[in-house]
């Protein structure tokens, strides 16, 4: 249901502030080729850098590596992660007239865009006394809806599905460690996948640049803010 609001406040607010026409594109000319970086808030501030290219048809590719700052009990640490997906996007009205029954066209016009990007990701672990990395790729599948005016404000709400990684503190037992007051920091991958939303807005500035901010939240790590700057080819 809080998905549910959230799409349908972006939904508004794209429209409310909609100037259309003003860059001579169409409403739905969305952007699948494009440089990115982003600021990303979560217990600490860290940086984001993605690339995407758009291959004929509506096909894209998307390579991402993030840098996060994680505070788990007061042991701070790094996640770094390293992604790559291949993605596939199509207007709404074109997705329902394609699986229409008969030919049966149903006159829905391409208001929004239906995406989803499956790949792999990999994830390092850096902190003050230790560093981990997990040699096993894992999987990563991402979908969502891309909506608003290419114009202006464009808006998306989307669906994160991957196993994540995260550091515990694995309990002393041997004696000597008992003595010495320690413990041992491990780094583990969870066993259940993460399921992550998202929603995001992106204001484009004119052709070639915008700027974007997005909200995620997860059932592992705290919720992730970023803002950032893109550059559109």
């Amino acid at each position: 249901m809080q998905i549910f609001k959230t799409f349908l406040f972006l939904c508004l607010t794209v429209n409310v502030l909609a100037d259309e026409g003003r860059l001579n594109r169409e409403p739905n000319d969305y952007k699948y080729t494009s440089l990115g970086i982003d600021i990303v808030q979560t217990d600490e501030t860290s940086l984001g850098l993605r690339l995407s290219f758009e291959l004929p048809g509506p096909l894209y590719i998307v390579a991402e590596r993030k840098a996060e700052g994680i505070d788990t009990d007061n042991e701070s640490y790094e996640r770094i992660i390293n992604g790559a997906r291949l993605g596939a996007q199509i207007g709404i009205g074109d997705l329902l007239s394609n699986i229409s029954a008969k030919g049966v066209n149903l006159g829905v016009n391409n208001i929004f865009d239906v995406y989803g990007e499956l790949g792999i990701k990999s994830t390092a672990i850096e902190g003050d006394t230790n560093s981990f990395s997990d040699d096993d790729a894992q999987a990563h599948l991402i979908a969502g809806v891309r909506f608003g005016d290419s114009n202006n404000w464009e808006g998306k709400i989307f669906i994160d599905y991957s196993k994540e990684s995260e550091v515990i503190t694995k309990p002393c037992l041997d004696e000597v460690c008992i003595l010495a007051e320690t413990q041992v920091i491990e780094y583990v991958l969870a066993e259940e996948t993460d399921q992550k939303f998202g929603a995001g807005v992106l204001y484009n500035i004119n052709n070639r640049s915008a700027v974007t901010l997005e909200m995620v939240s997860s059932k592992v790590f705290n919720k992730t803010f970023k803002i950032g700057y893109q550059i559109n080819f």
